[in-house]
């Protein structure tokens, strides 16, 4: 699949831009606070249907403004499609093709992305929240029961967090939660361990072929239901009930799941060096790429926010070779690292204007 075309109306600091793409590398080159982020937000948001700089949907609404648009192009089988994204102050509407979207499950999954921004990194050094919306964001791609298990759990894990924190707890009402729970957490475990093991291939390969050799990649998905089926699970959250109970919030759950990732057997947000921290970032969101071509049969998208300044020369230069038969979108406030590379379009950015 390759994006088109895509038209902003009032969001963020454009009024109204029309942006064409190449199946290229499409750059976005300028300043700092002019609006080249603002393009992979628009694009981001049109895949996922929400922003991942800000909560409120409403706050990608330009200044003044009461509303914002985004009308998306793109090609996926040889078939022209549009999405159309509409935010007001008081909702949001998605439609594909015309036909509206009621479910964010219905809708994930048809425009496939992989985002590289500055935040990335906490992928490798941050909290293990960072790390579980890293592997979320790779099952919601591929598998809409994956997000709909996903977003019951959470309703459930919502419910009984509610429930622990009154004063006299039904533990009854939580035993019901429990049991719906576990048919959730079943599922989930058992996509997302499919997931990082196909991840896991594809990355010792990547990494190999970076370090040439000199540095080895291992992820460990770290949970405590793998490999348990729903009456172990039950009985798992029912007997520390007790700690819940004491701490007036869930300490069981997929929502205390971490990625470990291991670099020559350490533990690289505790061990890596810089370099290694970045090396494993890279590595880990072409392996993203991958898996993403394997199993939905299609192309990603890459999205590349101002990433260019966290890596070297040689990375750059592994990276640019690696995407330039691709269609990627990359931001920067510099090209110099542009080198013999014929399939791109350079476009200047300055406060919310584009000049090719």
């Amino acid at each position: 699949m390759y994006i088109n075309k895509i038209r902003l109306e009032n969001f963020r600091n454009y009024e109204k831009q029309d942006i064409d793409f190449i199946k290229g590398i499409n750059l976005f080159l300028g300043n700092n606070a002019q609006g080249k982020t603002n393009i992979i937000e628009s694009i981001y948001l049109s895949a996922f249907g929400k922003s991942y700089r800000v909560l409120k949907d409403n706050e990608v609404i330009r200044f003044n403004n009461d509303y914002c648009k985004i009308n998306l192009d793109y090609v996926k089988d040889n078939i022209n499609k549009e999405n159309e994204i509409y935010i007001d102050q008081n909702k949001k509407v998605i439609k594909n093709n015309g036909v509206k979207i009621n479910k964010l499950s219905d809708f994930v999954g048809e425009i496939l992305i992989v985002i590289f921004s500055p935040d990335s990194l906490d992928i490798v050094k941050g909290s293990p929240a960072k790390r579980r919306t890293f592997i979320d964001m790779i099952c919601s791609q591929l598998s809409k029961s994956y997000i709909i298990a996903h977003q019951e759990y959470m309703k459930c894990l919502k419910l009984k967090n509610a429930m622990l924190k009154k004063d006299i707890i039904d533990r009854e009402y939580i035993y019901i939660l429990h049991e719906k729970m576990s048919v959730y957490i079943k599922k989930i475990v058992e996509f997302k361990k499919y997931v990082i093991d196909k991840l896991i291939n594809k990355a010792k390969v990547i990494q190999n072929n970076i370090t040439d050799g000199k540095e080895n990649i291992d992820i460990i998905y770290s949970t405590d239901f793998l490999g348990m089926n729903e009456a172990q699970i039950k009985k798992y959250l029912d007997d520390h009930l007790y700690i819940d109970e004491l701490r007036k919030s869930s300490i069981k759950g997929i929502q205390r799941d971490d990625i470990i990732i291991n670099v020559n057997d350490l533990e690289v947000s505790k061990f890596g060096s810089q370099g290694q921290k970045r090396t494993a970032l890279l590595t880990l969101k072409l392996a993203n790429f991958e898996v993403l071509i394997d199993e939905k049969g299609d192309i990603p998208i890459l999205l590349l926010d101002d990433i260019m300044s966290e890596l070297d020369s040689n990375r750059i230069s592994f990276l640019l070779k690696y995407i330039e038969k691709y269609q990627s979108i990359i931001t920067t406030t510099d090209a110099s690292f542009i080198k013999d590379i014929g399939n791109i379009k350079i476009l200047k950015v300055s406060n919310g204007r584009l000049e090719i």
